[in-house]
Order: C-alpha cells, then structure tokens, then sequence
C-alpha cells in the first residue's frame, strides 16, 4: 500500500555470490552430487543474506537446490549448520523442501535440497498464492503440534524471549532512544510497553515454530506451496508465526484479522494476545530498520524491515481504534 512506501521486490532482494566464489572442494562435492557437471545456474533472487543459493542442473539433467557458505560470512555459516540438523528432523507432513544431502568441508557448509517446482511470491500477493501459503503452514502447525520427538531430541527448546520483542518496553524505561513511528503511535510508548508485557505467555504452547515465517521463505508451486529456511525454530506458538506472516498480507490490502481468524493456529488466540503479538513484531521491525545496513545482507533489508514494521503498527492500529 502507498502509505508504507513501495513494497520490497521480495524475489530479487538478493545479492549472491555466484558458482565461480566457492572454492574447487565446494563445487566438487556439487558435482559429485548431481553426478555431472552444472549445464545450468539460476541464482535465487529472494532472501536477505548474500551466500552462495541456486538452483543446479546438471548435464544429465539431475537438479538440486544448493546453498553453500563460509567463513567469510560467519551468520550464514552458522544457519546452514544449523538448518542442516533442522530440516533432516523435520516430520514427512510438514511441506518443506527435502535435505537431498550436507556436507561440512574446509569451513564451509552445503546444503543440497529437492528443487522443487514453483516460485518466489511477490508483493502484492494474488488471492491464489496467499491460500496455498496459509494451507502450507496450516498443514506444517499441525505436524509440529505437539513438539516433535524428533526435533526435541536434536536440542530444539524454547528460546528466551529477548528485549527484540519488547522494545516499547525498553524506550519506556530509558533503556534505548526511540526509533521512527506512525503518526498513530504518538504518545502511545507506555500503551504499548503494557500490550507488549505478555509476550512470554503468546508464546508459550508445546508446539514447534518456525520463527521466520514470511513470504520470501516460502516456494509457491501450481498447487501448493513449500516452507524453506528452518534455522531458527523453536518450541513456541504456531500462531504468533501465523501473524508474522499475515503481516504482508495486511500490507497487500487483504484483510489480516479474517485470515487470522479463519486459520486453524488460531483456535483460542484471543484479541490480547494478538495484539501483544503485533506490537512485538511491530518495536522489532521499526528499530531494526533504524539501524545501519549490515555487511553481507541484501540492500533491500532495511526496506523491508522499515514497510513490515509501518504494516504491522496500521494493522494493530486499526485493531485498536487509533486511525
């Protein structure tokens, strides 16, 4: 929408390293894989970091998705190891791109993934493609509810819930300088501090979350749609990814509350807990998005941030009658 400034062009935000960066042992174990040489190369356009991901064909037609990473990006090194361990664990129902392999040389990590057929969504997204997104993460919820043995017993906990989720707090005590907001969060700090307050108890279930749960993580085939990017997960509340991804939803003009609503993670939210929700994910993004650009990430991550942080703070905004 207008008013949040132009959305981010979320499959072409990248700026990846290309197939000549890895080193010789890196593509060897490629191409050891696919069985022959690449023939063909498409670089991911979405995502916000700059590591080595594509998509590899090769000369006999066998393709993977690839992601590689090293020790000159010790962030994205430290997520391919970790989405390894994740998604092997992952049960068979929930829709993800299958970990076809992984391997650990020379300090890097690679990843080979089943290339499936689809697409990265765009903003705004089509009715089509929202509904196979939703229906994906449904069906994922529910394989991850309750927590799986298999992910537990590779160490998969709650995560302590640090002050990125409570910022309104930390400006009301003096904590941190405030950061840009909307018209409508004018003299609201203290409001806010206090719908924020209860962000441990919107977490808390024995349910497994994705903790990143946005469009770009996402892969929109014909007919259904496939969840990437399982790095971070943690022992939390479905739900609270269901509003972190309806947040564009919101942005696009869809009306986020009714698909919230609708959706099955959604059974015993009540409207508090959404709002916590919301202005969690509202201090989160606006006072990253005020923050200076970090090396090895996409341009276009602060834009994103920044127009996820105005749609959040509107969508609450609206919900509490103060615009």
């Amino acid at each position: 929408m207008p008013r949040f400034g132009p959305p981010v062009p979320y499959d072409a935000t990248a700026d990846r390293a290309g197939w000549e960066t890895l080193p010789e042992p890196v593509r060897a174990i490629i191409t050891g894989e696919l069985g022959a040489p690449p023939a063909d190369i498409r670089t991911a356009g979405s995502g916000f970091g700059s590591a080595f991901a594509a998509r590899v064909r090769s000369e006999t037609g066998a393709e993977l998705f690839i992601k590689a990473a090293g020790p000159d990006r010790p962030w994205a090194l430290a997520a391919s190891r970790q989405e390894a361990r994740i998604n092997a664990a992952l049960p068979a129902a929930v829709p993800a791109p299958r970990l076809e392999f992984a391997a650990d040389i020379d300090d890097w990590s690679v990843l080979g993934f089943e290339a499936v057929q689809g697409k990265a969504p765009t903003l705004p997204m089509t009715p089509h493609d929202l509904d196979l997104m939703l229906q994906a993460w449904a069906d994922a919820a529910e394989a991850l509810t309750p927590a799986p043995r298999s992910l537990l017993d590779i160490g998969v906990t709650a995560r302590p819930i640090g002050p990125e989720l409570r910022q309104f707090a930390s400006i009301d005590a003096g904590e941190i300088p405030p950061f840009p907001l909307p018209p409508a969060f004018d003299g609201r700090i203290p409001e806010l501090a206090a719908i924020e307050q209860d962000i441990d108890a919107a977490l808390t279930a024995d349910s497994v979350m994705h903790f990143d749960l946005r469009p770009d993580n996402m892969i929109v085939g014909a007919d259904q749609a496939w969840i990437c990017d399982w790095n971070w997960v943690g022992v939390h509340s479905t739900w609270f990814d269901t509003v972190c991804f309806l947040i564009a939803a919101h942005g696009d003009g869809h009306d986020a509350d009714a698909l919230f609503r609708d959706h099955p993670t959604a059974v015993g939210v009540t409207d508090d807990d959404l709002d916590t929700a919301l202005a969690s994910i509202t201090g989160y993004y606006l006072s990253r998005s005020a923050e200076p650009p970090l090396p090895n990430t996409s341009p276009h991550l602060r834009a994103h941030q920044r127009w996820s942080g105005l749609a959040a703070a509107d969508w609450l905004a609206r919900r509490r009658g103060w615009s």
